[in-house]
């Protein structure tokens, strides 16, 4: 059977591996991009989640300068601030007890947020139009082969392909990066993340929420919902435990508790989908690549949801592969190239785990004494103007 040549060979149809596929392609290069499943079906399946993405302002530049801003921006809601919440319980009611409000110096919007199945959608759509991009569903791959001038790959659909590089993409429990033999540090967080849609009393005012009192942040984010300001997603993470007994509750008493954790922050809310759970863990790739072979995304980092880190992070991931790939010193997958990008994704990516790591560590905290430094923090530190500066660059995405 003929082989076909190609530059690029990307595993996962995720929002990393398509957006990837497509950042490629406007640069020229041939990409072959696969997914287990059948990304239209799984479109549909999940047209009534509220799962979301939040991008920020550096990531919204890069998706103008490949090109498909126009088709992203009409599912995107802007989120002008970022409020950080403390609270405490007083007469079985949390109170705020401090609150910071972030925004971007240099801009109007802080960023953006869309919904993680409408993102996946524009995308597809966008690629599935690409003359440099082949797609294939519902394909794994069989076998692959490394060389030195190509790696070989077998498909389930037999067809073949020799590629200069390939790109796993492919979740935080990946084939290429389990078949490269490349170990990760994986922690378990005790805590799982409710995700769930709210219509709200108060308008959101494109202010996205970060409520703190013990287990784990409640963080409500601004969704565009036929210009009505008066619908949010929600991320609350808490202990296992307490996130298992709240997936047993009826609509009724899900509300009684969404009401009393949120604070009164946007008035009386209502929910408006099915609250899904997801087990939280951080995951570290060791190394991010082997001969001709490259992870990137959640096949290289995991995060809890906070500060908007993950998707963001996995753009700054394509961003910088796709810088390397483009410099004329380098020729695309050899040893030199894909070391450069390891060094400099390694040193971003193990500080902004750290980052997270850290900030979900005291926004789940019972202790009293960190509560207190916790709220000091948001009444006080954060007016330091250095410090302000460290968490916005943070926040923002900045290298």
């Amino acid at each position: 059977m003929k082989k076909n040549n190609i530059d690029i060979f990307i595993t996962g149809a995720g929002l990393a591996g398509l957006l990837a596929s497509i950042a490629f392609s406007r640069k020229g290069f041939s990409v072959v991009c696969i997914d287990k499943i059948d990304i239209k079906n799984h479109i549909d399946n999940n047209s009534k989640s509220f799962r979301t993405t939040a991008f920020l302002e550096p990531s919204k530049k890069f998706f103008e300068e490949i090109g498909i801003w126009t088709e992203i921006k009409k599912y995107s809601c802007p989120m002008n601030s970022l409020k950080l919440v403390d609270t405490k319980l007083l007469n079985d009611h949390l109170t705020i007890t401090a609150s910071k409000t972030f925004s971007n110096e240099s801009s109007d919007t802080l960023g953006w947020n869309i919904k993680n199945n409408d993102m996946i959608k524009a995308l597809f759509e966008v690629a599935k139009k690409e003359k440099n991009i082949s797609l294939f569903s519902n394909t794994t791959i069989e076998v692959f082969e490394i060389n030195d001038e190509f790696v070989e790959i077998t498909l389930s659909n037999k067809k073949q392909f020799n590629a200069k590089l390939i790109v796993g993409s492919d979740g935080r429990d990946s084939f290429i990066r389990n078949e490269l033999n490349i170990k990760s540090t994986t922690k378990a967080l005790g805590q799982n993340a409710l995700t769930f849609g709210i219509q709200h009393e108060k308008s959101h005012n494109n202010i996205s929420n970060e409520i703190y009192y013990s287990g784990g942040p409640f963080t409500t984010v601004p969704i565009k919902n036929n210009s009505d300001e008066n619908y949010s997603s929600v991320v609350w993470m808490d202990e296992e435990n307490a996130t298992n007994n709240l997936m047993k509750l009826d609509k009724t008493s899900f509300e009684k508790e969404i009401n009393k954790r949120s604070a009164d922050i946007l008035g009386h809310l209502k929910l408006v989908s099915e609250p899904q759970l997801w087990k939280m863990r951080t995951q570290v790739a060791k190394r991010l690549i082997s001969f001709r072979a490259v992870i990137i995304a959640e096949a290289a980092h995991v995060l809890p949801p906070i500060g908007a880190q993950g998707f963001n992070m996995s753009i700054n991931d394509i961003k910088c592969l796709l810088k390397k790939s483009i410099k004329n010193k380098y020729k695309l997958g050899e040893p030199r190239m894909l070391l450069s990008y390891e060094r400099e994704r390694l040193v971003d990516m193990n500080f902004r785990v750290s980052s997270v790591s850290l900030l979900n560590y005291f926004s789940k905290t019972d202790n009293p004494f960190l509560k207190i430094i916790r709220s000091s923090s948001i009444k006080y530190l954060f007016n330091f103007n250095p410090l302000k500066s460290t968490i916005m660059k943070l926040g923002l995405g900045s290298q």
